[in-house]
């Protein structure tokens, strides 16, 4: 859900794609339309370590939420979908409408992702509804015509991100509702 350079294109979404999750691509954020000659559309991957057995139950379920936001962005712009339903149990607004619009915009440019996103999530803040997280991601992921396969300009390289998620809890259930990326660095302690 990374949506700096490598998930959302616009600098306000600074955390869409992406969960923005997305996980979110080489100067652009949003996603694309699938190939319309029947290819199949690369599937963009997030690389989830297992969660620490020590931490407390809370902390366990915001650091899974906070993944599992990340993975569903990733799915929903390897797959083009704005609705991809994973998008709405992992996310809220504004983060969800942010994230959907991003996705609109790169099925209409023929825009797709592809490649990785390494999470090392850290819990600055915990209340009982809301949760701040930062990470400091390793993303090789890339925004990609669905046609053609080659890159969005511009091209850049692999690259450390920092990112700062909000998560609230949402009836029973931690779900992304903000997020900021800084493309190139990582913020300090991550």
């Amino acid at each position: 859900m990374q949506f700096g350079r490598r998930g959302i294109r616009s600098a306000s979404i600074a955390a869409t794609l992406s969960l923005s999750l997305a996980l979110s691509a080489c100067g652009s954020t949003r996603s694309g339309s699938p190939s319309t000659t029947g290819a199949k559309a690369p599937i963009a991957s997030t690389s989830i370590p297992a969660t620490s057995t020590t931490l407390a139950p809370r902390s366990a379920a915001v650091l899974q939420a906070y993944r599992a936001g990340w993975v569903a962005y990733d799915q929903a712009l390897a797959t083009a979908n704005a609705y991809d339903p994973s998008l709405a149990a992992t996310m809220v607004d504004p983060l969800l409408q942010k994230v959907r619009a991003n996705l609109l915009g790169d099925r209409n440019d023929g825009i797709i992702g592809r490649g990785n996103v390494e999470l090392h999530p850290k819990i600055t803040s915990l209340t009982s509804t809301t949760a701040t997280v930062v990470d400091c991601t390793y993303s090789s992921s890339e925004l990609v015509y669905a046609t053609t396969g080659k890159p969005v300009p511009p091209v850049t390289p692999p690259e450390n991100d920092g990112v700062r998620s909000i998560l609230v809890l949402s009836g029973s259930t931690w779900k992304v509702s903000q997020q900021s990326v800084t493309e190139g660095q990582c913020p300090a302690g991550s």
